[in-house]
């Protein structure tokens, strides 16, 4: 009998892809028995996670009740076991036999190439108790052609060992903090909670390593916005009427600029905040003087094409754009990636890998296929050559470029109005933020005019659109300029110009507080944790490291919303605490705040991708880790804290 090759997909929608690829078609049969074959390979599909770690009580029957004398609980081995779930249970058993068959001789993992998906793959091979070797599939997107390349240079999935190990060590960190502070806030402030909020019986306080530092951004948020005064600030707007030109405009006071200690130094302009009275004596002072222009400055700024998508900055153009949920935008984004039509969504990278390069003509012909998007790729090729290729550092970098590129649309085109509403606005951003990087940079005419009145500045500016570049890409052309600060014709002002002074004008402006999240703003902040660390040489250390990653940020949203500690406003996606939300929040800073520091989390996050990159091993992580949660248990053992 012939061996055999099994390949293992992520889910039931992605085996499609392979099977066309390996030259299978899986019937309706095949679906309900949970594999296909031919003479030469077999393909079968998990649903997702098929295997999960045990419960506390299968370490030791004790543990199924709560009690803060069993914390901590640090299995010495973990146990894994088969989700409790008939459909699951019956697609593992699948996979085992398979794998485990006299005839296959070679198993490939095809589930998703990152974190998630090697754990997916690595926890069912190692619950089938088989030996046999195993290859890995790693792409970047679902076209025949990438699927092929990936199987053709599958590489022994050992190489892939420390990838694994960074999986496992999330899943005990995440199991560890879980497990041991739910139980323990729980045991400990789970009565108060329930009775402050008039339940039945004593509530669970859920705490998760990334989910309560998430809730303590949200609170610390909705806090500052509460406890925020408004102050109330003047300004002072002049208008003008310059005598040779004869051009009306206005000009806003300037404070003086600072200079610093070292006269070489370039002066500072300071904000100044200015009371009624002041503001109103800057006015009497300068009422019937002689203003002249001192300063008219004419310059042509450069904007450049944005950076391409990563899953966060997608999310959050999406829910600008059209109010979209974070795990919504996602679902999409991935529904388009098995459809073929984008790369991988699951990317933290804005950039392009070099290798990728030489796909760039394939993508923008199959795109101009598209009767869409066709006159824009006609325009690129106007231009000649390709402003993209190795050297642009903007936008290909290996450097940058983690597990997987920016996401870009593939080859494989579709006609947009087979697409519901929802996927074509998705699928359009993506293409359109892609092909504005073959466009030029937008130009801008833009006018700064200093006016003077004894010794005090106004200050005007004006902004108009010269050439729009790679805005063309999004309409906007400049007949439709509509970007201008000030409409008068500021370039014909003439240095040193006398003006008539027509009016003063008495600006009255209040201070606003901060605004709250959407949960698109609170996904790009928890990937960006490195803005809240002053020691600058641990904020480089740990940029590329955020609160989750981007496959679990907006699941990690999603959970805090259905288990009741925030609420998201299902028309503006505005997030904000619910107040159980508020009390877990105030009990954890009582005993153990810097579960709420994004610091943590994310030198947690740092952790393992140094072990992802043989920076640093599993078994000194887990010391680490072993030892924190030890301690942190035992000080909120100790705390007598209680809420007022």
């Amino acid at each position: 009998m012939l061996a055999k090759q099994l390949y293992i997909t992520e889910k039931p929608s992605v085996a499609n892809g392979f099977a066309n690829v390996l030259g299978l078609e899986i019937s309706k049969s095949d679906r309900g028995r949970g594999y296909a074959e031919n003479n030469q390979v077999i393909i079968s599909w998990c649903f997702g996670h098929l295997v999960t770690m045990a419960y506390p009580e299968a370490y030791n029957p004790a543990y199924k009740s709560w009690r803060v004398e069993h914390l901590p609980i640090i299995p010495q081995e973990y146990k894994y076991i088969v989700i409790d779930n008939a459909g699951t249970k019956k697609q593992f058993e699948v996979i085992k036999q398979l794998m485990n068959r006299h005839d296959v001789d070679m198993i490939y993992s095809c589930t998703d190439s990152g974190r998630e998906g090697e754990y997916i793959f690595r926890l069912v091979y190692q619950l089938s108790g088989t030996n046999k070797p195993a290859k890995r599939v790693w792409i970047s997107s679902q076209t025949d052609e990438a699927v092929k390349k990936g199987i053709d240079e599958a590489k022994d999935i050992r190489e892939y060992d420390s990838l694994s190990q960074a999986a496992y060590c999330r899943a005990k960190e995440d199991w560890l903090f879980g497990m041991n502070f739910s139980r323990i806030y729980t045991c400990k402030y789970g009565k108060d909670l329930s009775a402050r909020f008039k339940e039945n019986k004593r509530s669970v306080i859920a705490i998760g390593r990334v989910m309560t530092c998430v809730l303590g951004l949200v609170v610390e948020r909705e806090l500052e916005i509460r406890n925020f005064v408004p102050k109330v600030h003047y300004g002072v707007v002049a208008e003008f009427l310059s005598c040779e030109s004869c051009i009306s405009y206005k000009g806003k006071w300037q404070p003086k600029k600072k200079r610093g200690p070292d006269p070489t130094e370039e002066p500072e302009s300071e904000e100044k905040y200015l009371s009624q009275e002041d503001a109103q004596e800057i006015i009497e002072r300068l009422k019937g003087q002689e203003a002249a222009v001192k300063k008219v400055e004419v310059k042509v700024k450069k904007e450049q094409p944005p950076l391409l998508f990563n899953l966060a900055e997608l999310q959050s153009e999406v829910n600008k754009k059209f109010k979209l949920p974070v795990d919504k935008t996602l679902e999409i984004a991935q529904s388009l990636y098995e459809k073929k039509l984008i790369s991988y969504p699951r990317t933290d990278s804005r950039v392009l890998s070099s290798d990728i390069i030489k796909e760039i003509p394939k993508v923008l012909n199959g795109l101009a296929a598209n009767a869409v998007f066709k006159d824009f790729v006609l325009r690129i090729k106007d231009f000649g050559k390709l402003a993209i290729n190795k050297s642009t550092k903007r936008f290909v970098n290996d450097n940058k470029v983690t597990d997987h590129y920016a996401i870009i649309p593939t080859y494989v085109t579709t006609d947009i109005s087979r697409l519901d509403v929802n996927s074509r606005n998705v699928y359009s951003l993506i293409v359109k933020r892609f092909l504005a990087i073959f466009y030029p940079q937008a130009e801008y005419n833009t006018v700064k005019v200093e006016t003077e009145i004894t010794g005090e500045i106004f200050v005007t500016n004006s902004k108009t659109m010269k050439e729009p570049g790679w805005k063309e890409v999004y309409e906007v052309t400049p007949a439709k300029n509509g970007e201008v600060i000030s409409t008068s014709p500021l370039h014909l002002l003439i240095k040193k110009e006398k003006c008539a002074v027509t009016a003063f004008d008495l600006e009255q402006k209040e201070t606003k507080p901060p605004s709250r999240f959407s949960d698109a703003s609170l996904v790009l902040t928890m990937e960006k944790a490195g803005k809240y660390i002053e020691n600058e040489e641990l904020r480089e250390q740990i940029k590329t490291c955020g609160i989750g990653t981007s496959a679990t940020r907006s699941g990690i949203i999603k959970k805090l919303k259905d288990i009741g500690y925030i609420r998201i406003n299902p028309k503006t996606q505005v997030v904000s605490p619910e107040p159980k939300g508020e009390a877990i929040v105030d009990f954890v800073r009582l005993s153990a705040k810097e579960l709420l520091n994004p610091i943590l989390t994310a030198s947690w996050e740092k952790g393992l991708f140094m072990i992802q990159n043989n920076e640093t091993t599993r078994e000194v992580f887990e010391e680490k880790l072993n030892s924190y949660i030890t301690r942190t248990i035992e000080k909120v053992k100790k705390n007598r804290g209680e809420l007022r």
